[in-house]
């Protein structure tokens, strides 16, 4: 087992003790197995280590290991660092994964436990609001019932605990049948008319907001000022003696109106045009994932605006919800359109007898929805 050294730094621990830590399976970067909101299974996967000097041995009758979410709202401002907090479970998962043969103090100087937990599918992504008045957080806590010392003044209990971070995942979308689409109505009477369409209303890295415009100037003395394609957040924080809710641009991709040629091919000036907003490219704040917990809730708009300067009454200000989630990156999604092929190969030929027999722990399995007749994941490299 020397060779598992890879795992959390020791920043993401409660307090660091080499006598205690944990690790990756090899050739892992994190914990996870499987992807919340995309795979029917997921599970943290790693080790525990002990390693105690021959001089110094761990007596323990047991190891659990556990699984901690927790949801925090601030209550009340006391002082510039005191926070009181309103707190609501979100798991406690505990599993026993070591147990003394006698039931009495064992003497333990190495030891390497391998541990899996399975995860809830539902588990809301560990997430950060407004200088951490509102969070949600997970720990991993490994649970040592030991000897106490009374000399040295240690309890009959030690605790090794890391944080962990739950990221909630979606593949990126595939194109709507009909666009989001506003029209104006009776254009000729008002002087403008336009066609304005969003391509979709999930969004999220590699899955850009895309806003295509149709302007037509029925009134020769409007001119075009600016067109502003915006992204904005809600964030909502809640407790049976207080709410807080707050919204921020989180970015805005602007046009200016001298950079669109019109056309003359019609009796009147019109123009046609795609604004691409990319997350998070384009986003000049921090973002958040839409979430929704006990009391936290995050959601997004796109706001659409265009300017006509001094004829600001054909002003156009529209807005629409959408929600913002994390996507795979192109080497995760590889990974999971390899495990679907071979999943399909498993099922294609291995017979029923056979996997009726079949002991070992069978791979990650997917939503069926998400990938019917479908032997690849679809190409979103062109949007």
């Amino acid at each position: 087992m020397a060779n598992l050294v890879k795992g959390p730094s020791r920043s993401l621990y409660k307090e660091f003790n080499p006598t205690a830590y944990f690790s990756y399976q090899p050739g892992r970067k994190s914990f996870q197995q499987g992807y919340l909101g995309i795979t029917n299974n997921v599970s943290i996967v790693g080790f525990l280590h002990i390693r105690n000097p021959a001089n110094q041995p761990l007596y323990a009758k047991r190891i659990q290991i556990c699984f901690l979410g927790t949801e925090f709202i601030q209550l009340q401002e006391t002082g510039p660092k005191v926070l009181t907090y309103s707190t609501s479970s979100i798991c406690n998962i505990i599993i026993e994964l070591w147990k003394s043969p006698n039931d009495d103090y064992y003497e333990i100087h190495d030891m390497d436990l391998p541990f899996e937990i399975p995860l809830p599918l539902d588990l809301p992504s560990s997430i950060s609001l407004d200088k951490e008045r509102g969070k949600i957080q997970y720990s991993l806590r490994a649970i040592i019932s030991k000897k106490p010392n009374i000399k040295l003044f240690r309890g009959s209990t030690k605790i090794i605990q890391c944080a962990y971070t739950v990221d909630r995942y979606t593949l990126p979308p595939l194109p709507l049948p009909e666009p989001k689409k506003w029209t104006k109505e009776s254009p000729i009477k008002r002087g403008i008319g336009y066609e304005i369409s969003l391509n979709n209303s999930v969004f999220g890295p590699r899955y850009p907001i895309v806003v295509r415009l149709k302007l037509t100037f029925y009134d020769s003395r409007v001119s075009l000022e600016d067109i502003v394609v915006g992204l904005k957040e809600y964030t909502f924080m809640g407790a049976q003696s207080d709410s807080k809710n707050k919204s921020k641009y989180i970015g805005r991709k602007i046009v200016r109106g001298k950079q669109i040629t019109m056309s003359s091919d019609s009796q009147y000036s019109q123009f046609t045009t795609d604004i691409k907003f990319s997350i998070p490219e384009d986003c000049i704040g921090k973002l958040s994932w839409s979430n929704e917990g006990f009391n936290i809730k995050v959601t997004h708009k796109v706001k659409i605006k265009v300017k006509f300067g001094l004829f600001s009454k054909y002003n156009i200000d529209l807005a629409t919800p959408v929600k913002i989630l994390n996507m795979l990156n192109v080497e995760e999604e590889a990974y999971l359109a390899a495990e679907i092929l071979h999943q399909q190969d498993i099922s294609r030929y291995s017979e029923p007898e056979i996997l009726s027999n079949n002991t070992n722990t069978p791979p990650p399995t997917y939503e069926p929805d998400w990938f019917a007749n479908q032997t690849s994941l679809p190409d979103y490299s062109s949007i």
